[in-house]
């Protein structure tokens, strides 16, 4: 089966459409409806159909996708590795994490790393939560860092918890305030995490619990661009206190969040990532960096 051919219908499936891909892999519409009916023909089953005049994977598209995802992503594990044997290099290792630990504790671990190993490779890859996970269970990353819950077989998980904080541009009159509460932000402007996420669900509550209406001027997907917004004096956010922490410096005043609201992660590798001690390195790197900036461990089992 030709490789090129399930690359095409990967970046069909994760573009949602003929022209995305043919963007993203240099090619014309026309080659990228080629390739997709050639493997079309080899596989014997239609992989898209038409959706009131719009692109959709089949039934049997969705499911040859997750192998296609798996398949591909073991190949080009496969080709960084023999780049690295080839260039004599010994160690290398691939970090997959959403974007609030990518910029937050991250680079310090990964500096520390190469640090010890200097002649490691490391490749990170920033993706949402979702995205973590799927390229993990690809095989595309040794180390992952996703929001919590994460339901993966067969995996050394390592679950941590960290309060949020109310962030405000310095100079606002709240930062007089030792703590902030729902009511304390009544009728401010504020910028929101979307609802469809558990920590955005979370906050939503609780303004809804202290009878405060939570109306966000600004909905964003992520804690950093949060912080970036707030330190622009757009409004004022709900976020995680290791994302506050590495904005502080920028203009961020930050005040303890009233209810409290616990923000957690899952740090995961695989069980037998024994065999590869840069991976046990990563994980107790990472352990290090959050125990100290004030994150609570939570062994299996706990609440």
């Amino acid at each position: 089966m030709d490789i090129k051919l399930l690359e095409t219908f990967r970046a069909v499936i994760e573009t949602q459409s003929m022209t995305g891909a043919a963007k993203l892999l240099g090619l014309t519409q026309p080659a990228i409806s080629t390739q997709i009916a050639r493997l079309e023909t080899q596989i014997g089953f239609p992989l898209f159909e038409r959706v009131n005049g719009r692109l959709k994977a089949s039934r049997q598209g969705r499911l040859f996708y997750t192998e296609v995802r798996h398949a591909l992503g073991m190949i080009e594990r496969l080709a960084r590795d023999a780049e690295g044997i080839r260039k004599g290099v010994t160690e290398t290792v691939t970090i997959a994490s959403h974007p609030s630990a990518s910029i937050s504790f991250l680079p310090a671990v990964v500096a520390e790393l190469r640090r010890r190993r200097p002649l490691a490779r490391v490749r990170m890859i920033n993706r949402s939560s979702e995205e973590v996970r799927a390229i993990f269970e690809a095989g595309g990353a040794d180390v992952a860092i996703a929001e919590w819950p994460i339901h993966i077989p067969d995996i050394d998980l390592r679950r941590y918890k960290v309060p949020c904080v109310a962030v405000l541009p310095n100079e606002h009159p709240l930062t007089r305030l030792s703590e902030i509460s729902p009511t304390d932000l009544a009728g401010e402007n504020m910028i929101g995490m979307q609802v469809s996420r558990l920590i955005g669900h979370q906050v939503q509550n609780a303004f809804i619990e202290h009878d405060v209406e939570f109306d966000p001027g600004i909905i964003n997907e992520y804690f950093s661009s949060i912080c970036a917004l707030v330190t622009t004096g757009c409004g004022i956010g709900i976020v995680d206190q290791w994302s506050a922490q590495m904005f502080e410096p920028l203009g961020l005043a930050i005040r303890p969040f009233k209810p409290t609201i616990m923000y957690e992660i899952g740090v995961f590798a695989r069980l037998h990532s024994s065999l590869m001690p840069i991976v046990d390195d990563v994980v107790a790197l990472i352990d290090q960096r959050l125990a100290s900036i004030e994150s609570i461990s939570i062994r299996d089992g706990d609440a």
